[in-house]
This record gives C-alpha cells, sequence and structure tokens, in this order.
C-alpha cells in the first residue's frame, strides 16, 4: 500500500484518491461530532463503496446517529476505532479535532468545507461541492462501482440535508443531475423526505418554539438563546433544538441569524446567512464552517454569547436599534 504523510502532499486529485481506496483492505469511517444529514450520509456512502470494492468496512462514532438518520447505517456503528490496524477514512469534517472518534492518524479525509486545513495521508476536498455526500458519488465511477439504492439514499440523504431540500444557494446543475442518476437507481424523495422531516416529537417541537419565543432582532441580525431552563420546559435536548436555525431564517430583511444553545461546554452558535461571510465571524470564536453556514463553541452562557456576538457583529450588519422580539 502507498505510504503519503501530510507534509508530502497538500490535497490530490480524484483519480489519485481512487487509487488509494482501491489498494485499502480494511477501513473505519468517521465523521465530525455532533453530526448532521451530510456527515451521516456520506460516511454510509463511504461504507458502501468500500465493501463494493471488497474491504472490511466499519462505521465508528462515539455518539448515537441521530433518530432522523438511523435508517442510513446498514449495521451497528462502533462507539470506538477498532485495534486491528484499520485506515480511518473521515467524511465531512472539516478539523481533526472534530473527528468523532479516538484516533491517532487519518488515511483520508474527504470534505466541502472550504477552510479543511488537510489533515490526512490524503485529502479530497471540493468546497464547491454541495455536500460531502456528493463528493463520495464523484468517487464511484472512478472506481467502477454502481451507485445501488442503498447508496443512493445514502447520498441523497447528504445532499438534501445540507441544501436545505435543495433551496441553498450551494445547490448547483451538477448536484441535480446527480440526483437524477439518485432517484434513477431507486431513490424515492417523498420516502427519504418522510423518514427525515417526520419523525418529529412533540418535545422538539416545544423547544423550536421556545427558540422562536426567545428570538430578538437587532437591525439586520436576528438572534435566539435556548437555555437549560427552556430544555427542562420543554422536555427536550440541544439536539433537539436545532431545527429553530431554519425557522429563524424566513424574517424579512434579516442579513444574519444566530441560534445558541446551551451545552456542557457553554453554548453553541450555528451562524447562517444569505450575504455575510458567517465562517470568518464563527473562526474568530474558534469555530469555521462554509461562507454562508457556520459554528462555534464558546464557554459562556447563551445570554453572555449573546452579547459576545453583537459585538462581533457590530460594523458586519446594521445593528440600529435595540433588540426587539
Amino acid at each position: 500500500m502507498q505510504e503519503r504523510t501530510q507534509q508530502a502532499v497538500a490535497s490530490n486529485a480524484p483519480q489519485e484518491v481512487a487509487d488509494y481506496l482501491r489498494e485499502l483492505d480494511k477501513v473505519a469511517i468517521s465523521t465530525h461530532v455532533g453530526a448532521d444529514g451530510d456527515a451521516i450520509g456520506s460516511s454510509v456512502a463511504m461504507l458502501y463503496l468500500m465493501r463494493a470494492l471488497g474491504a472490511d468496512a466499519v462505521i465508528c462514532h462515539r455518539e448515537p446517529v441521530p433518530g432522523y438518520l438511523s435508517w442510513l447505517p446498514p449495521d451497528e456503528v462502533l462507539t470506538e476505532l477498532p485495534d486491528d490496524g484499520r485506515t480511518l477514512l473521515v467524511t465531512d469534517t472539516s478539523r481533526q479535532d472534530r473527528v468523532g472518534v479516538d484516533h491517532e492518524h487519518v488515511g483520508l479525509n474527504l470534505d466541502h468545507h472550504e477552510d479543511n486545513p488537510l489533515y490526512g495521508d490524503y485529502n479530497l476536498v471540493n468546497a464547491n461541492a454541495a455536500g460531502s455526500a456528493e463528493v463520495v458519488a464523484s468517487l464511484y465511477p472512478l472506481l467502477g462501482v454502481e451507485i445501488e439504492r442503498d447508496a443512493a439514499e445514502a447520498i441523497y440523504a447528504g445532499v438534501y440535508t445540507d441544501t436545505g431540500g435543495f433551496r441553498f444557494r450551494n445547490t448547483s446543475p451538477a448536484m441535480h443531475e446527480l440526483v437524477a442518476e439518485l432517484l434513477r437507481a431507486g431513490v424515492v424523495p417523498a420516502e427519504v423526505d418522510d423518514r427525515i422531516n417526520r419523525t418529529g416529537t412533540i418535545q422538539q417541537v416545544n423547544i423550536v418554539g421556545l427558540s422562536m419565543a426567545n428570538a430578538r432582532r437587532y437591525g439586520e441580525a436576528l438572534i435566539s438563546t435556548v437555555d437549560d431552563g427552556d430544555y427542562e420546559r420543554a422536555g427536550a435536548t440541544e439536539l433537539d433544538s436545532k431545527e429553530s436555525i431554519d425557522s429563524l431564517r424566513k424574517v424579512q430583511g434579516v442579513e444574519l441569524v444566530a441560534h445558541l444553545r446551551q451545552v456542557p461546554e457553554g453554548t453553541k452558535g450555528s451562524l447562517r446567512s444569505e450575504s455575510v461571510d458567517v465562517a470568518e465571524i464563527a473562526r474568530t470564536f474558534g469555530g469555521g464552517g462554509h461562507r454562508l453556514a457556520a459554528g462555534y463553541t464558546t464557554p459562556k452562557t447563551p445570554a453572555e454569547a449573546r452579547e459576545e456576538l453583537l459585538e462581533k457583529l457590530d460594523g458586519v450588519v446594521n445593528l440600529d436599534g435595540k433588540g426587539s422580539r
């Protein structure tokens, strides 16, 4: 098997990565902590690809797969990396410290985040792709592997969620051409939509409602906070509240939205915009992401994080007027 060091290679051509994968006989696949649809979808698509090549492949992730995505992995997701010499393949993870399993080395870093520092022996990072699942899909024809229905559903789930149901600006003609191929492989969009969007609970509805009630507008910015008291009132968790960000985006005249939710480490912040580089803002707090969709974690409480964020936004967007509900 070829050996490469991170210092020896900054980036790799897709065919070079395909040749590398063909040589592997035992792999583990992981993705980022706080996994979303593209994280799980791209991981599962990579699992099917490696198994089609004859490799012994498993998925490893210390956190449970979110309930709305639990139908995607074909078998048990291991919580630890097996101690049997497997090569670790990581999908959709912008930084190595966010990989969802304890590890010492990354063989392949496959991603679509433009701020990815290329931390693998091999790196396939395409910032023009709508999702990491799209990057995985591009490897199938290079390796002569047909996309079967199960793999097609995983890829579809990844690109569907990372494009907001094909509504976001990262949706491209190439994306729709890929989706057409996935539908020909057997994907039924209505069935995938039901599995992803109709698996909620009343607790999720309640916490999203509280998130909306807590939202305050500051000129062109809209910020919502959720704390432990809100979780208790709703009987919900931090994961339940993540859906709030999409509802915040619906307010007319707002250039940037933020959802700040309490976690044991402090506060997780999700940022979205149609015009502002929110990845640059997130990086000032040690986070990152895409230009129009990013996130970070701060040790402050949600209320403190709101004031901290407003200081960063001063001069970036118009904050005229006091906060209003």
